[in-house]
């Protein structure tokens, strides 16, 4: 007898509401959507995912190989974590969200689906940094998750991470990736 297909587990409440108020932040404006955002935990998030990536999680060129082989796992600072996913406003956010009608879905790519997955310890000899970005970002994704938004009106998809707060909108978006 073969076995049956494991049953997709729902998504959390708090995934549909990031996803709710993702739409409504972007079809308000740039400014409302920054505002979804923790910049800092961004940066940390960031370095992080790349150390990953030269570790094999990502094909790089060596061109891409040799820069982020620089990086020591100092975290990039908020203002520059503000700037670009300020960049993506049009691009990526409007571009998915656009007339609307959005729903919370699991994330379609091998990308998009590890990005809420624990991120195990680092080898030997990786900059000793890295290790306070992977307890900082595990304890994130431990009270949040991943959840892709698609919407009817748009084009594409975006994974969107994030991470319970304490503040208004319980939850804080640490990251987002095209998938």
């Amino acid at each position: 007898m073969a076995p049956r297909p494991l049953e997709p587990r729902p998504l959390p409440e708090l995934a549909h509401k990031v996803v709710a108020d993702f739409a409504t932040a972007v079809s308000t404006s740039k400014n409302a959507y920054m505002k979804l955002f923790d910049f800092a935990a961004v940066g940390e998030f960031e370095i992080l995912l790349h150390r990953y990536d030269l570790n094999g999680r990502l094909p790089l060129d060596p061109d891409q190989k040799a820069e982020l082989e620089k990086e020591d796992g100092t975290p990039y600072p908020a203002s520059r974590e503000a700037k670009n996913v300020g960049d993506f406003y049009p691009i990526l956010a409007q571009r998915t969200v656009a007339t609307g009608d959005c729903k919370a879905t699991a994330p379609r790519t091998r990308y998009g689906k590890l990005l809420a997955q624990p991120y195990e310890p680092l080898p030997a000899g990786t900059p000793p940094k890295y290790e306070l970005l992977r307890e900082h970002v595990n304890a994130w994704v431990a009270k949040g998750g991943v959840v892709r938004i698609k919407c009817a009106g748009g084009k594409g998809g975006l994974a969107l991470v994030y991470t319970a707060r304490d503040n208004e909108r319980g939850y804080d978006l640490i990251t987002l990736y095209d998938d």
